[in-house]
């Protein structure tokens, strides 16, 4: 069985409507941030679940990796969070910027310690630190913590449909 990508440029219209409707949900997050909030509970566990089997895919693929206990660690730990974030919503909802914020702790944590194992990448040490940073204020400052969650990804959102849009006419301009 063969697997073959469609190369025509014809189908320029569905990056267009996935566009239109990325920006749509990104305004309607920066409009209705409390009941977007509430949505994001699931999204993010649905990520952080994903996360987690990829560290664990790494983990088995990677037999020589030298930080394979680590990455076994941060799998587990991801997984764990991810399906409690899913398999109980209202909780979820209620926990989100404190699981979110020890997630980014724990990928601050993550990027120093691979950090300290490349050959002193001085701009993954500085992210590992300014993730941490970031995560703590989440923690720490439950307004700043909910405001930005909801923020971020409403602004992720209207992104991907800009760069989506702007793919989309460039499709359509090679159509021709």
């Amino acid at each position: 069985m063969e697997i073959t990508v469609d190369r025509s440029w014809r189908h320029w219209w569905v990056f267009l409507t996935r566009g239109i409707l990325f920006i749509l949900l990104g305004i309607y997050m920066f409009v209705s941030p409390a009941e977007s909030y509430a949505a994001l509970a699931f999204l993010f566990g649905l990520i952080i679940l994903v996360a987690g089997v990829s560290e664990l895919m790494r983990v088995v693929r990677e037999k020589s990796e030298v930080n394979r206990g680590w990455h076994l660690t941060i799998g587990i730990f991801d997984i764990i969070v991810g399906l409690a974030l899913i398999g109980h919503i209202a909780a979820g909802e209620a926990i989100l910027r404190i699981i979110v914020g020890l997630w980014i702790l724990v990928k601050g944590v993550s990027v120093l310690i691979y950090a300290s194992t490349a050959p002193r990448l001085l701009i993954l040490m500085v992210g590992g630190v300014l993730v941490i940073l970031f995560g703590l204020l989440v923690l720490i400052n439950p307004v700043f913590g909910s405001v930005t969650i909801v923020l971020w990804t409403a602004f992720a959102f209207v992104m991907m449909g800009i760069m989506n849009i702007m793919l989309s006419l460039r499709m359509r301009k090679l159509e021709r």
